[in-house]
């Protein structure tokens, strides 16, 4: 009974105390030994009647209800949890297994990075094929939300849980559904051709520095309103900063320095105005575009038309430039909203970028750090907000460990 894992990554409320780490922060690093391990999570361990028939696993992210985020695939599969009928022998299995093996990040067994390694699984499977996706990729079970997800598989058996963690999809009970996720699999345009993946480094963990900034600890990593506060107060800084990004970035050549920025001005994130030219930015971390179908269009009536009819009646004398800023994991498909042809997206990753190679022109400026940091967790093909927090807490630990030797 050829039998498809969902593992549901980075949920509940377990991660958010400070020393916990996640247990699947192990599949997207290779140990030592350069060989890939699977958690499956809540616990580590599968239902029996899967043993042995698990042909591929799905490492994925809860986006909305009845939506979620591709990661990861494994395929290639060796299974190492078994379960037993006591608990403590499943427990030594996997500590003997480990260190058979010798299992290792950072030089530390993986058994002992854990402060509890001694009485939790650690390992579900060993896979020799691990690959993550090359661009944001969506599993779908509700079909109206199809439009605001352009890169999507959409399922129709099984719903997805909204309490377990694992979801066990298998070949003759859901055998639509089955057959959605191998096609996914075998798509090779979804998938990095390589194991992209990398070992704990040596050098890296000592001089590690974590991204988790101000704004992650007090919780508004992912607040609209905060972030384009900070997009303001450092586009507002360094005007020749500025106005190179605009250039390299924006693709404006001919944007002049003399500009005023604007916040919420007629519910406009930023307004950007110089003698000239007017730049409007709609900034969308996490949230979607929100508007009503329109019947004479069939387009969705939206806020980004109506920035765009407000700003064609007050500043239409001048050149207007429409821009949507968002994380790269937070597909918008324009091509479905009223006006959406006149806006271009910036994803958050080459603002990043621009920012990070200049640096040093930036250096007098206070909070750039935190700035730098607040793009930072948001650059990635996926939000990875969780798994920093993971690799923090995780990287600690073998710290800890290795100043104990």
């Amino acid at each position: 009974m050829n039998t498809i894992i969902l593992n549901r990554m980075y949920a509940g409320s377990y991660l958010d105390e400070d020393e916990n780490i996640g247990h699947e922060v192990i599949n997207l690093f290779r140990d030592d030994n350069g060989s890939n391990y699977i958690y499956i999570n809540p616990y580590g361990d599968i239902n029996a009647k899967s043993n042995d028939s698990v042909e591929a696993i799905l490492l994925v992210k809860h986006v909305e209800k009845g939506v979620l985020e591709v990661v990861a695939k494994a395929e290639d599969l060796q299974q190492v949890y078994y379960k037993k009928n006591n608990f403590d022998e499943e427990i030594k299995d996997q500590i003997e297994y480990i260190k058979e093996h010798h299992i290792t990040y950072g030089n530390v067994l993986l058994s002992d990075i854990y402060q509890k390694g001694n009485t939790e699984l650690l390992i579900t499977f060993k896979t020799n094929k691990l690959r993550t996706v090359k661009k944001p990729v969506f599993l779908i079970e509700d079909e109206s939300k199809r439009y605001k997800y352009e890169n999507h598989y959409f399922l129709p058996e099984k719903h997805f849980s909204t309490q377990s963690l694992k979801m066990y999809y298998f070949e003759n009970e859901f055998p639509q559904d089955y057959d959605v996720f191998r096609k996914l699999l075998n798509d090779s345009t979804m998938w990095n051709k390589e194991n992209t993946t990398r070992k704990i480094d040596l050098d890296e963990i000592y001089t590690y520095e974590s991204h988790e900034g101000f704004l992650s600890v007090i919780k508004k990593e992912d607040d609209e309103l905060v972030i384009s506060n900070l997009f303001s107060y450092i586009f507002n800084h360094k005007k020749d900063v500025f106005r190179d990004f605009v250039k390299e970035v924006l693709g404006i050549n001919d944007f002049k320095i003399n500009y005023n920025i604007a916040r919420e001005k007629d519910n406009i994130d930023l307004l950007i105005e110089n003698e000239d030219s007017v730049i409007i930015i709609e900034n969308k971390i996490k949230s979607k575009i929100n508007g009503v179908k329109s019947e004479s269009s069939g387009k969705i009536e939206s806020q980004l038309s109506k920035y765009v009819e407000k700003a064609y009646e007050e500043y239409g004398h001048k050149k207007l430039n429409f821009y949507i800023f968002a994380p790269d994991y937070n597909q918008i498909n324009l091509d479905i909203y009223e006006c959406g042809d006149e806006y271009k997206i910036i994803n958050y990753s080459k603002i990043y970028d621009f920012y990070f190679k200049n640096a040093g022109r930036m250096l007098n400026i206070k909070y750039f750090k935190e700035f730098l940091d607040a793009i930072y967790i948001h650059a990635m093909t996926t939000d990875n907000t969780n798994f920093e927090k993971m690799k923090k807490q995780f990287i600690g630990n073998i710290l800890e460990l290795k100043k104990e030797d």
